[in-house]
């Protein structure tokens, strides 16, 4: 977990926002800990009831255990040995020579002959280091790649979190709107049974709540299924939890786009371009020392049978041509970094009119939902309580009481659909900027 929420040097990206209770990934390390282990336990001691997970449990277990992110460790252990082998520089050879041997007159057999045995290395110091350099550079695009990764695993968990929320609010208003039926059919009943009211009331009555039960088994299946999608984040195949702490109820902040905006260029998906750059400026200071002169070294010892002596040799050997032999590789090179650019560039753009495109539908959906909560909800809860009364006198059937509460439960889906896709433009702003909106200047509640 640490390791991937430090994969940026940027400290504002180690903040995993959270759209239920806004605490920065800091924050997020201890107390997902504790409650991670907290819902274990309250699991092993009670196995036949299984916990409700919360936001950071969920977020916590996709960054622990999603497949996505198994190969990017092998992949950083591949980068460091890549760093280690460019460290070694060409073996020295040795080198065994005979002359004057075999030849003819003075020089005929071995009498005459001189044997050298020899060490030669080539100098590359410079070239071992630029060889290094751009090794490194290339762990530093894994880690781009590694930090995006985990932001769209942590993001998509997000999402899923709050699709099974979502559902589970909407399942407590169906079973509501099932307990109002049958009351009002109990109701019914008793009108029927005084003689106050014909049979088919009851039979109407009876078909309410039926339409009702089936509305709130279509969200129990979709509840199922959200939860799998969850618990599939971190390879579970069977979720082991029963549902979901949180509340969509939670008040939306306020946003600053123009200030949104300035921070997508600290992006990884931005970052990696950059990344990429260096990688090619290191590999273009590489080819540059490969194409200077390599100066090979040899020193020796050499014996001399007609005399029975020995001697030292030593040489040196510089290569000739053109130091700019690698003048069309570097070439390639700086066309690559230049097509980084550009695409950053471009990139770049796209990712502002995203968070444009994200802040605007917040502000539109946190609109809507505070009008359903300042007016429209508490206009027909009202609407409700006079209805309740005058069909209590007798004044309204039960089909005006039906319509008054069915009009009620409505706005309340409203209200949380209103809420539930605010919540998503947050989860995805927070990956674009890398920024906690509870911390955004001027934010309100």
């Amino acid at each position: 977990m640490l390791r991937i929420l430090h994969l940026h040097h940027d400290r504002k990206w180690m903040r995993l926002f959270c759209p239920l209770c806004y605490k920065t990934a800091t924050q997020l390390v201890s107390c997902v800990c504790a409650a991670f282990l907290g819902g274990q336990q309250s699991q092993a001691q009670d196995g036949a009831v299984l916990p409700r997970i919360s936001y950071e449990q969920a977020i916590f277990q996709s960054l622990q255990s999603h497949p996505d992110l198994a190969g990017y460790e092998f992949r950083l252990q591949a980068a460091a040995a890549d760093i280690a082998h460019a460290a070694l520089g060409p073996r020295p050879e040795l080198g065994l020579e005979i002359e004057d041997v075999a030849g003819t007159g003075d020089i005929s057999g071995v009498e005459s002959a001189q044997t050298t045995l020899g060490i030669s290395w080539l100098l590359q110091c410079d070239v071992i280091d630029k060889r290094v350099q751009a090794a490194q550079r290339q762990v530093a695009v894994i880690g781009s790649q590694q930090q995006i990764a985990a932001l769209d695993v942590a993001a998509d968990s997000a999402r899923f979190f709050l699709q099974v929320l979502a559902q589970q609010e909407r399942l407590t208003l169906a079973q509501r709107a099932v307990a109002q039926a049958q009351q009002g059919l109990a109701d019914i009943r008793r009108h029927v049974r005084a003689g106050k009211l014909p049979r088919a009331e009851a039979s109407r009555a009876s078909a309410e709540v039926e339409r009702r039960s089936l509305a709130a088994e279509d969200v129990e299946h979709e509840y199922a299924v959200a939860k799998h999608q969850l618990a599939a984040q971190w390879g579970e195949r069977n979720p082991q939890f029963s549902g979901v702490v949180g509340n969509l109820s939670t008040p939306l902040p306020a946003v600053d786009i123009t200030y949104l905006r300035q921070q997508v260029a600290s992006n990884p998906a931005l970052a990696i371009f950059l990344d990429r750059e260096r990688v090619a400026d290191a590999e273009i200071a590489l080819a540059r020392a490969e194409a200077g002169i390599q100066w090979r070294l040899a020193a020796g010892i050499r014996r001399l049978e007609a005399s029975d002596d020995f001697g030292l040799v030593a040489g040196v050997a510089i290569p000739l041509g053109r130091r700019n032999r690698n003048a069309a590789r570097v070439a390639a090179l700086q066309a690559n970094q230049y097509q980084y650019r550009a695409e950053r560039n471009a990139r770049e753009i796209e990712l502002e009119t995203r968070v444009y495109v994200m802040a605007e539908q917040l502000r539109h959906s946190r609109h809507i939902a505070d009008t359903m909560t300042g007016r429209i909800i508490p206009s027909l809860e009202q609407a409700l309580a006079d209805t309740q009364h005058a069909y209590q006198q007798g004044k309204y059937s039960y089909y005006e009481l039906a319509s008054a509460q069915q009009d009620l439960i409505d706005a309340r889906l409203s209200y949380l659909e209103a809420q539930y896709t605010a919540h998503l433009y947050l989860i995805e702003i927070e990956k674009l900027t890398g920024l906690s909106l509870a911390q955004f200047p001027g934010y309100s509640k």
